[in-house]
């Protein structure tokens, strides 16, 4: 197989039009393994979710996909690996929510000094978009409606309340 060494823009050109003559259809695609994996209904925006970073994967290895025969059947590859990738992410904030509801119990005496516990770390509004996205399978639509958020607010929001939990759990 022989390295592509098209320019940028030509590599910006094959993309877009992977990407008009693709897109539904591994939005359909991502939907179906997001949805066999998992009984939530809104799985449709967390797949265009999927699908968008199976592209920016896509840009990040032009070279190598675009040097290939088929770099149509590399999208379906990766959408499958990137799904898997995003029930992964979800199952571990999950587990790591219903452990802390099942195991947290609250303390008879104030500690000042340390308190071991979730809302510790975040504030309870954080917790609580926490546990409605991954315990009580929220969309992102009605979350978004609920607190008046973007969608891309959203995401960047979740992403820094897991962020801020880690660093705090030094993990």
């Amino acid at each position: 197989m022989e390295i592509w060494t098209g320019t940028d823009l030509e590599a910006e050109e094959m993309i877009q039009k992977l990407y008009n003559n693709e897109y539904e259809k591994l939005v359909r695609n991502a939907v179906s393994y997001l949805r066999t994996r998992s009984s939530k209904p809104h799985m449709a925006g967390r797949a265009e979710d999927v699908v968008q970073e199976t592209f920016a994967l896509l840009w990040e290895r032009r070279k190598e996909v675009l040097s290939r025969e088929k770099p149509e059947m590399w999208l379906y590859k990766a959408l499958q690996y990137k799904s898997k990738e995003l029930l992964r992410e979800e199952n571990k904030w999950v587990k790591l929510l219903l452990r802390y509801e099942q195991f947290y119990i609250p303390p008879t005496e104030i500690d000042g000094n340390f308190e071991w516990n979730l809302e510790s770390f975040v504030p309870k509004e954080d917790y609580d978009l926490l546990y409605k996205f991954y315990v009580a399978g929220y969309s992102y639509q009605e979350l978004c409606k609920e607190t008046g958020l973007s969608k891309t607010a959203l995401g960047v929001r979740i992403h820094r309340i897991k962020k801020k939990i880690r660093e705090k759990l030094g993990k």
